[in-house]
C-alpha cells in the first residue's frame, strides 16, 4: 500500500476563464444533475443514484491525488460552479499506467476546452507524477470524443470488442483505444 502524503491539489488554467480545480463537496448537486443531460448519461461508465452517492463520489475524486490513486479535477470558472470533469486512474503503479475519462457540460462543449484539458492534465501526469502510459477509450460512435483524443495527442490503437457495458441502457459497446506514452527525454537536456 502506498503511504498518503498530503499533497495540494494542483490548479490548471484553462481557455475562456475555466480552470481545472480540485473537487469540492458542494460538487455533488451539480454533479447529479450533468448526470441527467442526455450525452453524459449516455456515455457515463457509471450513473449516481442519488446526493449520497454523489457526495462519496466527490470525496472520493478529492482523495485520489493525496491516496496516489491518480488525479481528478473540476473543471469550473475560476472556482465556480461545476462545468465538466477531468479524471487520471492509476491502475499499476509499477509500470505507472492508467486511464482518462471526462466529460463537459453543453454550455462549454465545442470551446476547445475538452481537448485542452486533456492535454494539460496529460502533462501534469506525466511530469508530476512520473506515469509512462496513459489510455482513453470511447465508444465507437462517440466522434467528438474521438477528436478530443487526436487532438491531445493520444493515438489510437485499435477497437476493444465489447470494452465498456453502459448503464444508462445496459449495452455493451465496442471502444475505440487511443494511447499516449511518456514523451522521451530531450537529448539537449
Amino acid at each position: 500500500m502506498r503511504p498518503v502524503v498530503a499533497r495540494k491539489h494542483p490548479r490548471i488554467e484553462l481557455v475562456d476563464g475555466l480552470e481545472l480545480r480540485g473537487w469540492r463537496q458542494d460538487d455533488a448537486a451539480p454533479f447529479l444533475i450533468a448526470q441527467r443531460d442526455p450525452l453524459v448519461a449516455r456515455y457515463a461508465g457509471f450513473l449516481l443514484a442519488d446526493r449520497a452517492d454523489a457526495l462519496q463520489t466527490v470525496q472520493r475524486y478529492a482523495a485520489a491525488y493525496s491516496d496516489g490513486d491518480g488525479v481528478a479535477w473540476a473543471v469550473s470558472a475560476h472556482g465556480g460552479d461545476l462545468l465538466g470533469s477531468l479524471r487520471f486512474a492509476l491502475h499499476d503503479s509499477g509500470l505507472g499506467c492508467g486511464s482518462v475519462g471526462y466529460w463537459l457540460a453543453p454550455e462549454v462543449r465545442g470551446r476547445g476546452v475538452a481537448s485542452t484539458a486533456l492535454l494539460l492534465g496529460t502533462r501534469f501526469v506525466f511530469e508530476r507524477l512520473g506515469w509512462h502510459r496513459i489510455e482513453l477509450s470511447h465508444a465507437v460512435e462517440n466522434e467528438r470524443s474521438c477528436a478530443v483524443a487526436r487532438r491531445a495527442g493520444y493515438r489510437a490503437e485499435g477497437v476493444l470488442r465489447d470494452g465498456m457495458r453502459y448503464p444508462v441502457d445496459d449495452r455493451w459497446s465496442d471502444e475505440h483505444l487511443h494511447a499516449r506514452l511518456v514523451p522521451p527525454p530531450d537529448p539537449r537536456g
